[in-house]
């Protein structure tokens, strides 16, 4: 397996090793504190079918980045949930953030030059919250009278795993990375946290009123498994 390369990471809460395969970063080997690396090569050796396996199904899962700048930056961006596409261009003589909606599609004008990155990737996340408030409550709003579930409040986060959440005073949130995933994942998400508002745990009770407003729920939930795969590399700060 020398052939194979990993990242390590030690973690305070593991009691034993564990791999995973992680999207952009490939096999990653977690081990706990005070563990033997020297026995790493055993643990890769004795599990090598199943890396190969796994990265396999990580590289054919892996879908076509849109276009790039040479510093990772995206020339484009596409909201599958609504299918909206946005030429981003970056322009340090601005003074704001300027959207552009026309017969020649629709484009977002930065005020920073793409080369500095850090700066140009802050100044899209800004742009993203405002596009998945935009987008993704009120589709909240409209499968909320739909299945007849109301909620309290609602906001958009961008959060690095859950792709929502509802709490018990009924106010749900949704990731912004949402606005990357296909239309029918989008409303599965949406069902979840409407039907907490109901059922604050994940009981039987809960999932038979999820298969009621979602038939093909567990289908869908199957998906959520590699939903990642849609949401582009820069948005979590993984550049190509």
């Amino acid at each position: 397996m020398s052939d194979i390369s990993y990242t390590l990471k030690v973690s305070r809460r593991s009691k034993y090793a564990r791999l995973k395969m992680v999207p952009r970063e490939g096999l990653v080997v977690v081990v706990p504190e005070g563990y033997d690396r020297k026995q790493i090569p055993v643990l890769l050796k004795r599990y090598e079918d199943w890396i190969r396996r796994a990265a396999g199904r990580l590289e054919r899962q892996q879908p076509d980045e849109h276009p790039l700048l040479p510093g990772g930056l995206p020339s484009s961006v596409v909201f599958r949930s609504v299918g909206e596409e946005w030429r981003v261009e970056y322009d340090p003589a601005l003074r704001k953030r300027v959207e552009r909606n026309g017969d020649g599609g629709s484009s977002v004008l930065l005020p920073v030059e793409d080369a500095r990155r850090d700066d140009a990737r802050d100044h899209l996340l800004l742009w993203l919250r405002k596009r998945a408030a935009v987008i993704l409550l009120p589709m909240l709003e409209e499968r909320s009278r739909a299945l007849g579930l109301r909620y309290a409040s609602a906001g958009v986060r961008l959060q690095k795993s859950r792709w929502g959440s509802c709490s018990g005073r009924g106010r749900i949130t949704l990731n912004t990375k949402l606005l990357f995933l296909p239309p029918e994942l989008a409303r599965y998400i949406m069902t979840h946290e409407l039907c907490h508002t109901a059922e604050m745990n994940h009981s039987g009770s809960f999932w038979r009123l999820v298969q009621r407003h979602d038939p093909d729920f567990r289908q869908h939930d199957r998906a959520m498994r590699d939903a990642w795969k849609y949401v582009p590399g820069w948005v979590s700060g993984h550049y190509l």
